[in-house]
């Protein structure tokens, strides 16, 4: 694999986070995230990193540069 693939994950992970951090604060608010919400967007960062290194892959000479 390439080496911006450590870096995609630490995206990835960072993009989590948010996630987790946006969930806690709409926690305190009038209208928390229910737990299929809060799924629903983990999974949605997960099919956009996971689209992103499909065409990563596909395109190996886009991703040298």
């Amino acid at each position: 694999m390439s080496a911006e693939q450590p870096l995609l994950a630490d995206l990835e992970q960072a993009a989590i986070a948010a996630v987790d951090v946006e969930f806690a604060r709409r926690g305190h608010g009038i209208k928390p995230w229910t737990c299929d919400e809060y799924v629903n967007r983990v999974e949605a960062v997960h099919v956009r990193y996971n689209h992103r290194r499909r065409w990563l892959a596909a395109h190996p000479q886009e991703a040298a540069a």
